[in-house]
């Protein structure tokens, strides 16, 4: 292999996670980043989806963000949890470097995923 070949890359495993669309309506929790909002974390109410949207305002602190909650989501489905307690897992958590943090008494409720990628396109 020369510099000039391009590299493959395969994933050898990784954990299995949450899916990622929904019919149902959502839950959600702002991800924080001292005071400013660079996504939100979100469960199903009644299937079995979870997932992290970033929010567009946010810069690359919205997507960055997004690489650790997806991983605290697939550890998350390895250990059993189902998606609305993996949702509310990490609520009053210390700050993260990388997925930064959920606030306390935030979570709400819309009536569909939809709904919730408008509310990040901000």
């Amino acid at each position: 292999m020369s510099l000039q070949d391009q590299p493959r890359f395969e994933t050898l495993r990784a954990p299995e996670g949450y899916p990622r669309t929904t019919e149902s309506a959502v839950r959600f929790i702002p991800v924080l980043f001292g005071d400013t909002v660079v996504g939100y974390l979100w469960a199903a109410v009644t299937d079995d989806a979870a997932r992290y949207v970033a929010r567009a305002g946010a810069g690359d602190a919205g997507p960055n963000a997004g690489v650790a909650w997806v991983r605290r989501l697939r550890w998350a489905k390895a250990n059993g949890l189902t998606p609305l307690r993996a949702l509310r897992h990490w609520v009053g958590r210390a700050e993260d470097v990388r997925a930064g943090h959920l606030p306390v008494d935030a979570e709400r409720e819309l009536p569909g995923l939809s709904a919730l990628e408008r509310l990040a396109a901000d």
